[in-house]
């Protein structure tokens, strides 16, 4: 069926993790662990709308008909997972000191042109999630306990800020497979801006630049990319160090990391996270 397309891509603004697509004429099934599948259907154009679930193991409510066999057999006899990423075209929010790129906005399918109008508001969490809190911040100085009642993410959202500065700018980037980018059009831009060509390390390797004067600002970057950890290690391309960091602290979210088993493209640390594996497990049956 080459008509039939297999994907992932990666869910931004704010970062959701990475789902896995299945496409076809009229269909579309969107998986963030694998297992269950959200299949939605073609109505008019480009609109599509969900209608049903399907799992492998027959649990879902997706009928199988005329109208659906093609896809269903997509479905179960798709490629090893996790799918390969497709949205390599990349919106990124600028640091106001050397214009580089700071914290992604969003990403989109490379054969897709990307929107011109866009939104330069990084936003660290959903609206009304406090889940993140920074182990940086929990006390303050000497050990003693934060007064701070501003949510965490909300502090992280206001150094973003800062550090874009009060005329933020962003611009998409067509990455390549070596990691390089090409710049296009995006807010804000001086006309040399476009079609510059930045090499892989120009770019954040997670979802924030990791390097900040201000060690309590690294310090909480540090604690986010540790708190999304789980959602993380379903990216392809880390280097070792930062996915052997990354697969340490989401062990401490065992039940997190144990439902994106199956989309993990790689494991460097197999005995330690199938003790997590199996502590989730057990936390499932009590």
């Amino acid at each position: 069926m080459s008509h039939v397309r297999y994907y992932s891509m990666r869910r931004l603004s704010p970062y959701q993790g990475t789902v896995q697509v299945v496409e076809m004429p009229g269909f579309r099934a969107i998986s963030t662990d694998g297992v269950t599948w959200r299949v939605q259907f073609l109505k008019q154009r480009s609109r599509f709308t969900s209608q049903a679930v399907w799992r492998a193991d027959g649990s879902g409510n997706l009928i199988e008909t005329r109208h659906t066999a093609e896809l269903i057999q997509a479905m179960r006899n798709h490629p090893s997972l996790p799918f390969p990423p497709a949205d390599n075209m990349e919106l990124w929010l600028l640091d106001a000191r050397q214009q580089r790129p700071l914290a992604i906005l969003a990403s989109t399918l490379g054969r897709i042109t990307p929107p011109r109008a866009v939104d330069t508001a990084w936003c660290a969490a959903l609206a009304g999630d406090d889940g993140f809190m920074a182990p940086s911040l929990s006390t303050g100085g000497r050990g003693v306990a934060s007064t701070s009642h501003i949510p965490h993410h909300e502090i992280l959202n206001r150094c973003v800020q800062k550090a874009a500065g009060p005329l933020d700018r962003a611009q998409w980037f067509r990455r390549e497979s070596d990691g390089s980018g090409t710049g296009m059009h995006g807010n804000r831009l001086d006309a040399a801006q476009v079609g510059r060509k930045l090499q892989r390390d120009a770019f954040p390797e997670l979802l924030l630049r990791e390097e900040w004067e201000d060690e309590r600002e690294k310090n909480l970057v540090h604690d986010y990319h540790d708190w999304q950890a789980p959602r993380l290690l379903t990216h392809r391309d880390l280097s070792h160090a930062t996915r052997d960091r990354l697969e340490h602290a989401a062990c401490r979210q065992a039940e997190k990391l144990y439902q994106l088993r199956h989309v993990l493209p790689e494991i460097i640390n197999r005995d330690l996270l199938n003790v997590a594996f199996v502590e989730a497990v057990i936390r499932r049956s009590t």
